[in-house]
């Protein structure tokens, strides 16, 4: 479902993102609040400045760089730029630029605190001795970070190759160095080794080397590395080879940052690197266990205690913790522990030795990956209608809210907490096509269908599926996107569109109906006038005199029918302004017509009745308005009715405040399509069909909104050649 104009405005000024709206030189069109930290001044002061007032000397040069490569063909890039501030010294913001109609649009969030670990994490480098490099076996080209040249105590100013990084290494190791990497670059695996190498001073150190290999398309095109002074370890566990049971416990513990913990003295030795990293006295060979239990976080404590004694005391020899520790630069980081116990013959630990390991960045990964979930669930909450992410098998992999919550209703289960499968918690009319959409999504092919369906509150939806497969590196199809586009409003208005159509081919065959009705009536008593007039002028007989006379007054009164009709239907506004309304007796108002109509009833030889109401009920009406139409619906039935019976009922009851008054015959009837017409104007059940019945057809209309001015309604009931039954329903006076 889009965002409404208000919407977006409520989600700009509450968004914790930066949002700006720039030209392609910097020029600041427009930001929302939240940019206001960034500026020294007031924010109507701010538009029209350039974005590179603001930002550090430093990143000005990599912005414009930036904004240069924004193109038609590449609308969208990120960048991350840092903003002088009193308060916090530095702001870090990544940005996401989109170029849009010669416009950037600029949406920017806080990693301040990932650009100050950055920084802790290049000191850190340097406390701890390691580097990071990569190498390139398309064009050989090798990096080191500063880190490298520091360890090997080289000139960082020197371009580095493969050649001159082995060098380093004595010559009789040279040939296994280089064939670590060749064997990488071929078996595609990653590699660790630990080796001599003698610096560019002519020190002697240890060094431990990871690689890891970047693969595309089953080709090794990239290979990133660590490499760490381990010279201290080194040197300490070689002096652990003087004992061949500290030999076998070193063999047991982890590698890398060692420490030799003595349960029985609470001491603990660690290597002169963790002591400088972890602020330890750097005099002492061992530590006593109270000062390291000092640097774990408050909050840890109690839980990282009770782990430890029941590592202790727990059966076999492995050991596990971990918890926060101060840092020497401030604040706390993550840290885990994986030790081997050393045991009496009573089974008590005497001796553990192991490895403390930074995992502050995976923790910090972690937390990343859970908030990149949540922005991907928001994205799939508000995305669509309803969107479902599949496995190959079929299986719910994750779901929007809305989804949850039908599902919960009619399968009462949580599709993401429990596995289940999309076609056993889906509404029954989905599945008679899924399995054809699936398997074609899981070819590679994009499925579009709409599918009907009947909501929890009984009203209809129309819905756009969409089955889009995710394909991962190899190409492969691992995963299958079901959206579902709510449609209902667009299929609304082509059921509307249609029905209009129909409507427009009604008017247009009731103006042609009108045009030839209309002129019919017209033409007919004035043909009758013209004609009677002529031979009025040739008769002398006083007897054929008189009857040509008579037609003429029947012409002459039909005619003037037809035009009162004409002028009371355009006059209904005028006829509402100027009712004389006035308590009348139903059943003598009723009579009134039902003996102006007799005689055309007895001509016909119909039998015609009248049932008055006993009560004699009252009704407040204009009595020439109610006349007409009474009149008008009376002289219908006569007229389309040949045999049988005319039948006039007056009824109230006490318990209703209504005066019903029914008149039935047993005419020709009415179908039911043309039932929904009759009180239309100038419609008659006999057009199209014969001229048999004359009239205009508006004696019904006008009929149905004289009731309607006074408050009252008229039904009808009818079936073809069984006869029809009108109901004039007013209300009575109380």
């Amino acid at each position: 479902m889009p965002f409404t104009l208000e919407q977006f405005e409520i989600l700009s000024e509450k968004t914790l993102l930066f949002l700006f709206i720039l030209k392609k030189d910097g020029k600041i069109v427009a930001f929302n609040n939240r940019c206001e930290v960034l500026f020294p001044m007031d924010k109507s002061e701010i538009k029209g400045k350039y974005i590179t007032d603001y930002i550090i000397d430093e990143d000005v040069p990599i912005f414009k760089d930036s904004v240069c490569c924004l193109s038609d063909k590449n609308r969208m890039i990120n960048e991350s730029f840092s903003f002088p501030s009193g308060k916090d010294g530095v702001l870090s913001l990544k940005f996401d630029f989109t170029l849009h109609n010669n416009l950037i649009y600029a949406a920017g969030i806080d990693t301040t605190k990932e650009y100050k670990e950055h920084r802790a994490l290049l000191t850190i480098s340097k406390l701890t001795k390691t580097g990071a490099w990569y190498f390139n076996p398309k064009n050989n080209e090798m990096y080191w970070s500063k880190g490298c040249y520091l360890i090997k105590e080289a000139d960082p100013n020197i371009s580095m190759t493969r050649e001159k990084g082995a060098s380093f290494y004595p010559k009789d190791s040279r040939a296994r160095v280089e064939n670590y990497l060749d064997t990488l670059i071929k078996e595609k695996r990653p590699y660790e080794y630990t080796e001599k190498i003698i610096t560019e001073k002519g020190n002697e150190k240890w060094v431990k080397v990871v690689g890891q290999p970047v693969i595309y398309k089953n080709e090794v095109i990239f290979v990133n590395g660590t490499i760490a002074d381990v010279t201290d370890r080194h040197n300490y566990i070689e002096r652990l080879k003087y004992s061949e049971e500290t030999k076998h416990l070193a063999l047991k513990g982890i590698q890398s940052g060692l420490f030799d913990h003595h349960i029985a003295k609470n001491e603990v030795f660690y290597s002169i690197d963790f002591k400088k990293m972890l602020g330890l006295p750097l005099d002492q060979d061992f530590v006593a266990e109270k000062e390291f239990t000092k640097m774990i976080h408050p909050d840890d404590l109690k839980d990282a205690n009770q782990r430890h004694l029941k590592n202790l005391n727990q059966e076999g020899n492995h050991y596990y913790n971990h918890y926060r520790l101060k840092h020497l630069q401030g604040g706390f980081r993550h840290y885990e522990v994986y030790g081997f116990r050393r045991k009496n013959k009573k089974g008590e630990t005497t001796r553990m030795i192991g490895n403390l390991i930074d995992v502050h960045q995976k923790k910090i990964n972690e937390r990343t990956i859970a908030e990149s979930k949540n922005r991907l669930q928001a994205m799939v909450n508000n995305g669509f209608a309803y969107t479902v992410l599949l496995n190959t098998k079929g299986e719910i992999l994750m779901t929007d809210d809305k989804s949850v919550k039908i599902i919960e209703r009619d399968f009462k289960v949580n599709p993401n907490k429990v596995q289940s499968r999309f076609i056993d918690v889906m509404p029954l009319n989905f599945k008679n096509s899924f399995a054809h959409e699936f398997n074609e999504a899981l070819k590679g092919n994009i499925v579009k269908k709409e599918i009907e369906r009947i909501t929890h509150n009984g009203n209809t939806q129309w819905l756009e599926s969409k089955y889009t497969p995710i394909l991962d590196q190899e190409k492969t199809v691992n995963s299958i996107l079901v959206s579902f586009h709510d449609i209902t409003e667009q299929k609304l208005a082509e059921i509307a569109i249609k029905e209009s159509h129909i409507k427009e081919q009604e008017l247009n065959s009731l103006k042609s109906n009108i045009l030839s009705n209309f002129s019919h009536e017209i033409r007919t008593p004035l043909n009758g006038i013209m004609t009677v007039s002529r031979l009025l002028l040739d008769e002398d007989k006083a007897e054929e005199r008189e009857k040509l006379l008579e037609y003429l007054e029947e012409s002459k009164n039909r005619l003037l029918n037809t035009i009162n009709n004409l002028s009371n239907f355009s006059e209904i506004e005028a006829i509402r302004n100027n009712l004389n309304l006035q308590e009348v007796d139903t059943n003598y108002t009723v009579e009134t017509s039902f003996r102006e109509y007799k005689h055309m009833a007895e001509a016909k030889r119909l039998l015609y009745q009248l049932e008055l109401d006993q009560a004699c009920p009252q009704i407040n009406v204009d009595e020439d308005l109610f006349r007409t139409a009474l009149n008008n619906i009376i002289h219908n039935a006569i007229k389309y009715t040949n045999t049988g019976s005319i039948i006039i009922k007056i009824k109230s009851e006490k318990s209703k405040n209504n005066v019903y008054i029914s008149i039935t015959d047993t005419g020709i009837g009415i179908d039911k399509e043309n039932l929904k017409k009759i009180f239309d104007p100038f419609m008659q059940e006999s057009i199209g069909l014969s001229r048999k019945y004359e009239g205009t057809g508006m004696g019904l209309s006008l009929s149905k909104r004289y009731i309607e001015i006074l408050d009252g309604k008229i039904k009808v009931k009818s079936k073809i050649g069984k006869g029809t039954e009108f109901k004039i329903i007013i209300p009575k006076c109380l």
